[in-house]
C-alpha cells in the first residue's frame, strides 16, 4: 500500500465560516456527515461514529477557528492509526463567498492491508462522496435526505 495520503480538494460557494460550522457541529454532522453523538472543536476532545460496521474512534489534535481542524482517526478493533485534517482558505473574489476546502487523510497504509475497505480507493472513495457530495449539497443547499452518509 503506498503511504501518500488521500487529499481532496473542493472549492464551496459559501463562507468560510458557514464551512467552519459544518466542520465543528453536531446538528450539521446529523445532515452530511456521520451521527456522532456527542462533538466539541477542542484540543483533546474525542468521539465515536459508526461508518458502515465499523466503529471509529477520533481525537481531536488541532483546531485553529475557521482554518483548520485535525483529528486522529483509528478503529478500536484492528491495527492503525491515521490523522485527518481538514484546511479551510477563503478564495479573494468579488462576492468573497468561495472557500477551498482540502482534505488530507494520511496514515491509512497503518490499517490492516487485507481487508479491502481499508483501501486506498476505499477511503478515496469514501471521502470523494462525503465531500463532493454530501458536504457540498448541505452547504450549497442541495441538500435531501439521500445525501447523508450511513
Amino acid at each position: 500500500m503506498s503511504a501518500q495520503p488521500v487529499i481532496i480538494k473542493e472549492i464551496f460557494e459559501a463562507p468560510i465560516d458557514k464551512l467552519w460550522f459544518a466542520l465543528t457541529n453536531k446538528e450539521a454532522f446529523d445532515k452530511w456527515y456521520f451521527d456522532i453523538d456527542k462533538f466539541e472543536a477542542i484540543v483533546g476532545f474525542e468521539f465515536e461514529f459508526y461508518g458502515g460496521s465499523y466503529l471509529h474512534h477520533c481525537k481531536i489534535v488541532e483546531v485553529e477557528t475557521n482554518q483548520k481542524i485535525a483529528y486522529t482517526w483509528n478503529y478500536p478493533v484492528y491495527e492503525g492509526d491515521s490523522l485527518v485534517m481538514f484546511e479551510l482558505t477563503e478564495i479573494e473574489d468579488v462576492l468573497g463567498n468561495q472557500t477551498q476546502l482540502i482534505l488530507t487523510h494520511e496514515g491509512i497504509e497503518t490499517f490492516p492491508p487485507d481487508d479491502s475497505n481499508f483501501s486506498r480507493a476505499s477511503f478515496e472513495a469514501g471521502w470523494n462522496e462525503i465531500i463532493r457530495i454530501s458536504l457540498k449539497n448541505y452547504i450549497e443547499g442541495n441538500l435531501d435526505e439521500e445525501s447523508k452518509v450511513e
